[in-house]
């Protein structure tokens, strides 16, 4: 009951003080719980779903329209740069069982990485530090650090 109170609260108050007051949009992400670094700086048509469940480390940059579908938890590293209509989607279901439960994968992105343009993020993926998403690729796998990934479904680039 607690958690849909407060969804409801961010849902109206949190998305009224988000859209009014630039200046306070980081304040108002901490104050529904979620952990946000120095000199970030967050888009106004951004999509938090789950405030609480983001963490971000210094100097993330996120650009307009992009979706953080945060049911699981998203943590970016610092110097996290997301681009432009970039869709981060930690929430799914099961598939295997025929009630279709909601599943709450997190993802991770780590320190001086690049998701491009209209970029796709999986549930339960996890990239290392430095790498680069190009734009429109779909990622549904994790992979290790300073690596480019291109495509759908996303590769490595030669």
């Amino acid at each position: 009951m607690k958690d849909r109170i407060v969804r409801l609260l961010w849902g109206t108050l949190g998305r009224l003080v988000w859209a009014c007051c630039p200046c306070l949009r980081i304040t108002c992400l901490r104050a529904f719980g979620g952990k946000v670094g120095t000199g970030c700086k967050i888009a106004s048509s951004v999509e938090i779903t789950v405030p609480w469940h983001i963490t971000m480390g210094d100097n993330c940059h996120i650009a307009e329209h992009v979706i953080l579908y945060s049911l699981g938890s998203i943590t970016l590293g610092n110097n996290v740069r997301i681009d432009t209509r970039a869709h981060l989607c930690a929430g799914s279901h099961d598939m295997r069982d025929t009630m279709f439960p909601l599943t709450r994968p997190p993802i991770s992105i780590g320190d001086d990485s690049f998701i491009g343009i209209d970029a796709y993020i999986g549930p339960n993926v996890s990239l290392g530090k430095g790498t680069c998403v190009h734009p429109r690729a779909s990622v549904y796998k994790s992979y290790g650090d300073d690596i480019e990934l291109q495509g759908n479904p996303a590769r490595p680039m030669s």
